[in-house]
């Protein structure tokens, strides 16, 4: 039966009365690894020694098991025993032999006899299983002589399953004694045990979680609130809900560990290295050791807490555990853990990772490396599939299967890092420029080579492909590769290589794939003169989108195609609902690429901080080598939006960050140099945005990538020769934007309108610019729209229409404010820009314009569209009185008389024509 301490310490304290009364005693406590019985047999002995009882202790060591008399020496030589005796008994013990161990074992115990006639005398053993085989002899043949004597024998021992050989019980414990089981703490006693080592508040919260995690186990409890104290208070709850641990809990456990034979350790590496797949046989398997004495081992672990049957019982055990194992030891048993578990057909995963940590197997192996890597990446695990891929390939013996696997690693390592990627691809790129590489193996090169702009694998591969007779061509593949070279590079190089047929129509290849059919009609949109009709393809594309499936620049061009489609606000919802995906699954590159459309986005409806911090944070996923030419994607979008913010510095480190002179000629590099023209026009260097408009200009016709949606390079030219004077160019340049442009809406026409009303006669300008405000404010470009109205402000204020002009300069002013933009129009610095000023009258004040409320917006938004304040009350679901206050408060900060003046200040559906 267990007792709890205070209840051994009693029983062992009746026992010390009825010794002094001349009654001997024998008394074995037993318990768990680390139950606390040192603890007790050191209070017993001094509580029997304060009784005045001779008291004689002893500890067992397994270092000196194997000694003669170790123990005797303990307790008969120490320095509570007299001088002369203990001599005696030193001489005796130096000359023991085998023959002469039965009068050794008479003398010795008339020494201790002879002791006890003085006062009582108390023997204190603890760790008796560790006792040396003469000592163990001579307190069996001092109980026997002890029963009318006032000897008391108190001896501790583990509870491991002891063979029936055990030199101390096999003839100790056959005579009369009181058998007590040191029970583990309760709940109570735990609670006990970290007040008064942490806190009371720390004791009530945590002594549950404590409890769970150590069995009770007095020395991992301490070990526990010693860690506390360590790491201090406030920490986050640990994700498994149980308490922190620190050094002092896994020392602890390895104390625990390493205190009896090895059969606990390795049983607990076992443990440490199956994890939740730990079974007793499996154990025994794995680890070498008898199943007799794994259940023994995984008994005593348990009633010491640091185990709760086949399992660790505390995370942080594992990594403990693991310390205590050599890289061969480790090795040797996920070795042996993969190979049972395979034999078992365990799942692929687990033996999968057993055969990684082991860094080693047989071709046997390479199948289920295969296997798990296809399940790993299947749920985003990328970094894992990786690594078996990896192992795979070092693994596989035959040639063939080998290639096919480096192919197979190189595609998921695209996932992460196209870097990587690109050097497993290596070897078919020069077998591709060669000649030498089946065509069947090209696309994967191909493919890569797409993303580096590597245009002369990009010809060799198209060669290759072109020659193949139709059956052997992927109609999926075929209309994938022709897209994402279409949109992003143009058409020269397929029309080069005979990918494009002459009337840039596509290779119908496959007329009732219905993939391949919505390829098709995004890639036409890419040189189409209006982009709407391939919207319901781009949504269909994008429906069947999968990352780490579809290639990835399908899913970009039909972003791009939703785009020119003017349905922004379609593709925001598409690489929103992709972007999630990606981060749920871990694709890096997938969510790279969707974070810099995501960021364009952000651009092009004037949140410009929005759209520097998702830049920002999408070129810090990938290495700059791994970014490819799509690098220039997000820094294009960088440049713009601090051009527009004016931060003159960050557009210039951003600029510095991608040379123009290493870029291949891509839609993003295009890109690229019409936002760097932007910048260097806004620092008042015309000459050096010429240089990059007319660039951008000279590559996009070379390429046939000439999409004004995505690259404007005639507006921005059209700007710069407005900034030199030239206004007849200007106009020509603004109109051929607005030709390429027709049947498309948006802010690509709304901002050659704009540029093309600078060059306008003045009273033809402000047709054109609310007709460009008109066209942004439906795009959502807030930022573009600023200056549009600003424009608009000028134009009518030239024209006399001052209050008109006081009202479209409060607009824009409050646009401007939205987008944090200090970018003006498109007039040349010799013209006066507006300023933002109430409008109702008086000099121009620089001072910031006021801002309405909320509810204060919501009320003057109704009143500008002429609800009365009885509607505006009953939309709002307010009294007639809140809505006559807040018009007050709107009248007298916009400096208005009425609510006929609203609708001019107001972000109506459409602007109002004056």
């Amino acid at each position: 039966m267990e007792s709890d301490y205070g209840e051994v310490l009693d029983v062992l304290g009746r026992q010390l009365t009825a010794c002094a009364a001349g009654t001997g005693q024998l008394a074995l406590v037993t318990g768990g690894l680390a139950a606390g019985k040192t603890h007790l047999a050191h209070a017993f002995a001094a509580h029997a020694a304060a009784t005045g009882a001779l008291c004689l202790t002893a500890t067992g060591s397994a270092a000196e098991r194997e000694m003669p008399g170790g123990v005797a020496d303990q307790l008969l030589c120490g320095p509570r025993v007299p001088r002369e005796t203990a001599d005696r008994v030193a001489r005796l013990l130096s000359a023991v032999t085998p023959q002469t161990e039965a009068p050794l074992l008479r003398r010795l115990g008339a020494e201790l006899l002879a002791l006890a006639r003085q006062r009582p005398l108390v023997v204190v053993l603890d760790d008796a299983h560790l006792t040396d085989g003469l000592s163990a002899r001579l307190l069996a043949h001092l109980r026997r002589r002890s029963a009318a004597a006032p000897v008391m024998l108190v001896l501790t021992r583990w509870d491991w399953e002891q063979p029936a050989t055990d030199r101390v019980l096999t003839d100790l414990t056959r005579q009369p004694h009181t058998h007590l089981r040191l029970a583990p703490l309760t709940g109570a006693e735990v609670t006990g045990v970290l007040a008064a080592a942490t806190t009371p508040e720390y004791a009530r919260e945590h002594a549950p979680a404590v409890h769970r995690a150590t069995g009770g186990n007095p020395l991992l409890v301490h070990a526990l609130a010693e860690d506390h104290r360590a790491l201090g208070p406030g920490l986050p709850p640990a994700p498994h809900g149980l308490p922190h641990s620190g050094p002092a809990h896994a020392q602890a456990a390895l104390s625990c560990l390493t205190r009896w034979d090895g059969a606990l350790l390795t049983t607990a590496q076992g443990l440490a290295v199956l994890d939740t797949a730990a079974t007793a046989p499996l154990l025994a398997e794995v680890t070498g050791l008898a199943p007799a004495t794994v259940g023994r081992a995984l008994n005593t672990l348990t009633a010491a807490g640091v185990a709760e049957g086949p399992r660790l019982r505390h995370p942080a055990l594992h990594t403990a555990v693991r310390t205590t194992l050599t890289d061969e030891e480790a090795a040797r048993l996920h070795s042996g853990a993969a190979a049972a578990l395979q034999h078992r057909g365990a799942d692929p995963v687990a033996v999968a990772r057993h055969l990684l940590a082991a860094r080693t197997g047989d071709e046997r192996a390479v199948g289920v490396l295969e296997t798990a890597a296809a399940r790993a990446a299947e749920h985003g695990d990328l970094a894992f599939a990786t690594r078996c891929l990896e192992l795979a390939v070092r693994l596989s013996p035959d040639p063939r299967g080998r290639d096919g696997l480096r192919r197979r690693l190189a595609r998921t390592l695209w996932q992460t890092d196209p870097a990587a990627a690109d050097r497993r691809h290596a070897a078919d790129r020069t077998a591709l420029t060669r000649g030498e590489l089946p065509p069947r193996h090209a696309t994967g090169p191909l493919k890569h080579a797409l993303w580096q702009g590597d245009q002369e694998t990009v010809r060799e591969a198209l060669r290759a492909r072109a020659g193949l007779p139709q059956e052997r061509r992927d109609p999926r593949t075929e209309a994938e590769l022709r897209l994402a070279h279409r949109w992003f590079y143009g058409t020269a190089v397929l029309r080069e290589t005979g990918a494009e047929p002459p009337d840039g129509r596509g290779a119908r290849v496959a007329a009732e794939d219905l993939w391949s059919r919505a390829v098709d009609a995004v890639c036409d949109s890419a040189s189409a003169t209006s982009g709407r009709t391939a919207v319901a393809g781009a949504e269909h594309l994008l429906e069947s989108c999968r990352p780490g499936e579809t290639f990835l620049e399908v899913a970009l061009a039909a972003l791009f195609a939703l785009l020119r489609g003017d349905r922004p606000d379609l593709a925001a919802a598409w690489s929103d609902r992709l972007h999630e995906q990606a981060v749920r699954g871990s694709w890096t590159t997938w969510r790279a690429a969707l974070g810099a459309v995501r960021a364009d986005l952000a651009l092009r409806r004037g949140e410009l901080a929005v759209a520097t911090e998702r830049a920002r944070a999408c070129l810090g996923l990938l290495a700059p080598q791994s970014w490819g030419v799509l690098r220039a994607y997000p820094l294009a979008t960088l440049v713009s939006a601090a051009t527009a913010l004016g931060d003159t510095e960050a557009a210039e480190e951003a600029v510095r960050q991608l040379p123009s002179d290493t870029l291949p000629v891509s839609v993003w590099s295009l890109r690229f140099l019409c936002a760097r023209g932007r910048h260097h026009l806004d620092a008042d260097r015309a000459l050096a945005a010429a240089e990059d408009f007319q660039r951008c200009a000279r590559l996009a016709r070379e390429a046939e990538l000439d999409v004004a949606e995505l690259a404007p390079w005639r507006t921005g030219l059209a700007e710069v020769n407005l900034r030199l004077g030239r206004t007849v160019i200007a106009r020509d340049l603004a109109k051929q934007q607005l030709e390429r442009t027709r049947g498309a809406g948006g802010g690509t026409r709304g901002a050659a309108l704009r540029v093309l009303a600078a060059t306008a006669d003045p009273a033809q300008r402000p047709g054109l610019l609310r007709s460009s405000a008109e066209l942004l404010e439906a795009a959502g470009d807030r930022a573009e729209l600023a200056r549009s109205l600003a424009d608009l402000s000028v134009a009518l204020r030239s024209l006399g229409e001052l209050d008109a002009a006081r009202a479209v300069s409060w607009r824009a002013a409050q646009e401007a404010k939205f987008c944090r933009s200090t970018a003006g129009g498109s007039y040349p610095p010799d013209r006066a820009a507006p300023v933002a000023v109430p409008p109702g009258g008086g000099e121009p004040d620089r001072a910031e314009v006021p801002v309405l409320s909320d509810a204060e917006g919501r009320v003057a938004l109704l009143a500008a569209r002429g609800f009365s304040n009885r509607d505006i009350s009953e939309q709002l679901f307010i009294t007639v009185s809140t809505v006559e206050q807040h018009l007050t408060r709107v009248y007298r900060k916009l400096g208005v008389s009425g609510r006929r003046a609203l609708p001019e200040l107001l972000p109506l559906p459409r602007l109002q024509s004056a």
